[in-house]
C-alpha cells in the first residue's frame, strides 16, 4: 500500500502527544491513534517536576502559571515529607514546587494541543498490527495506514514494542507494579481516618512497606492519590496485602485496596536502544521511568520530544533516526535510569538494617537531593546538569 502518512504515532499519551506537537510543527503529517476516546481516566499519581514544566514550557509554550490557572495543573506545593513507617526521614521546602495533575486533563489538553498544531487523531480503535518493516499500523477494524516512520508511545503492553524482536523475558523480569485510588476530601472514610499526613499539604512518600518498594499520600484539589508500589517478581502476589498494611497505618479502612485498580510500570527493564527497523519506542513503551522515586511523566515528555526531533531530523535530513534519538537518550534520559536504579538498589538492599542508610542518605544530600529529584542535579553522584528554574525562566508557584 502506498504511504499515508510521514509518521504515524501509536498511544496518544504525554509521549505521544509531544511527539506529535513537535513534529506537527515542523509541517510533517502525522497520524495518533490510541484505543481510549480523550479524557479518559489513568492510574497515575499525576506529581510534575521542574524538568517536566520544562519540556513543556520548551515544547507548548505552556508555563506552570498559567497551567494552574487553567486548571490543567490544580494544585501546587514546595513541601515535601519522606517516611521510612512512622519515622519522618526527611521534611521541608524545596526550591521548587511540584506541581499536581489529573491524568484525564493533562493527557488531553496535550492531546488538544497537537490536533491544532496540525496532528490527526484518530481515537476509539485499538492497534492490534504494526509492521516495523514496512511501516504499516492496522486498527481492530481491519483499515490499515502505512508511513514513513512509526513511533510506539502505547505503554508497557505496548503493540508496536512487541511486534520488534526485543528480549520479552529480560521486559517481564524488570517489571513493576503499583495499586492506587483517590479519595476525595469529603469522603467519609477519610473524616475518621487520624494520620497527619492525610491532611498535609504537601506529598508524602514512605519506604518499610516493600523490599523494593515505597508508598505514597499526594495532595490533588479535592482528592488524594494514596497508592503503594514496587518490583513485581518481588512484591507480585503481595501487593494488595501489603495496600492493607499501609492503609492500615494510615487508619484507612484496609477494604480500599481491594476496590482499588492495579497497573504494571517499567521498574528498571528500560530498552537502551528502543528502536528497530521503522519503529522508534518512547516513553514507558521502551520502559523509561526512573524506579527510585517512579517518576515518568517527565521522562514520557523528554522522549517524545527527542523521538519527534529524531523523525523530523530524518525526514528533512535523510539521516536514521536511530542516530539523534539514541544521542538524545544517552544524553538527557538513561544516565538518570542507570544511576536511579543503582541507587534504589543500595537503598532498598539496606532497609534490613532499619531506616538508619536512608535517613543518612536523605539528610547528607539536602538541598542537592532536592536538584536531583527536579532534574537540576544528575543521580549520578549529584553532578549538576541543568540551569536552576529562576535562570531558566521556568519558574512556578
Amino acid at each position: 500500500m502506498s504511504v499515508t502518512h510521514d509518521v504515524i504515532i501509536v498511544g496518544a499519551g504525554p509521549a505521544g502527544a509531544t511527539a506529535a506537537q513537535v513534529l506537527a510543527q515542523k509541517g510533517v503529517t502525522v497520524l495518533l491513534l490510541d484505543k481510549a476516546e480523550f479524557p479518559r481516566d489513568k492510574l497515575c499519581a499525576g506529581l510534575l517536576t521542574w524538568k517536566a514544566v520544562d519540556v513543556l514550557e520548551r515544547v507548548y509554550g505552556d508555563t506552570a502559571e498559567g497551567l494552574l490557572a487553567s486548571g490543567v495543573f490544580d494544585s501546587a506545593s514546595p513541601g515535601y515529607r519522606i517516611r521510612f513507617r512512622e519515622r519522618t526521614i526527611a521534611s521541608g521546602e524545596m526550591f521548587y514546587p511540584f506541581h499536581f495533575t489529573m491524568r484525564r486533563v493533562f493527557d488531553k489538553h496535550l492531546l488538544d494541543r497537537a490536533v491544532r498544531a496540525g496532528a490527526q487523531a484518530r481515537l476509539g480503535e485499538a492497534v492490534t498490527f504494526v509492521d516495523p518493516a514496512t511501516g504499516v499500523v492496522r486498527l481492530a477494524g481491519g483499515e490499515a495506514f502505512r508511513a514513513r516512520h512509526i513511533i510506539g508511545a502505547d505503554g508497557v503492553a505496548s503493540v508496536a514494542r512487541r511486534a520488534c524482536p526485543f528480549d520479552a523475558a529480560a521486559w517481564k523480569h524488570g517489571m513493576g507494579g503499583a495499586m492506587e485510588f483517590y479519595l476525595p476530601y469529603d469522603d467519609p472514610r477519610l473524616a475518621g481516618a487520624v494520620h497527619e499526613d492525610l491532611r498535609a499539604p504537601y506529598p508524602t512518600v514512605y519506604a518499610g512497606f516493600l523490599r523494593a518498594g515505597y508508598g505514597w499520600v499526594f495532595p490533588h484539589k479535592e482528592k488524594l492519590a494514596i497508592g503503594i508500589g514496587g518490583h513485581s517478581l518481588l512484591h507480585g502476589k503481595e501487593f494488595r496485602s501489603k495496600f492493607r498494611d499501609f492503609l492500615d497505618f494510615l487508619g484507612l479502612p484496609r477494604e480500599l485496596a481491594d476496590a482499588s485498580r492495579g497497573h504494571g510500570l517499567p521498574y528498571g527493564n528500560y530498552l537502551a536502544k528502543p528502536w528497530y527497523g521503522r519503529v522508534l519506542l518512547a516513553g514507558d513503551a521502551a520502559g523509561l521511568v526512573e524506579t527510585l522515586f517512579g517518576e515518568g511523566i517527565y521522562y514520557a515528555l523528554r522522549s517524545g520530544e527527542l523521538a519527534g526531533e529524531a523523525v523530523a531530523d530524518a525526514l528533512t535530513r535523510g539521516v536514521a533516526p536511530a542516530v539523534p534519538y539514541g544521542k538524545g537518550l544517552r544524553r538527557d534520559i538513561l544516565p538518570e535510569l542507570v544511576w536511579s536504579r543503582k541507587l534504589r538498589r543500595v537503598l532498598y538492599a539496606s532497609q534490613s538494617w532499619g531506616f538508619l542508610p536512608l535517613f543518612c542518605f536523605v539528610r547528607g544530600g539536602g538541598r542537592l537531593l532536592g536538584e536531583m529529584v527536579h532534574g537540576v542535579r544528575s543521580y549520578r553522584f549529584l553532578l549538576r546538569r541543568a540551569k536552576g528554574p529562576q535562570e531558566s525562566g521556568c519558574a512556578g508557584r
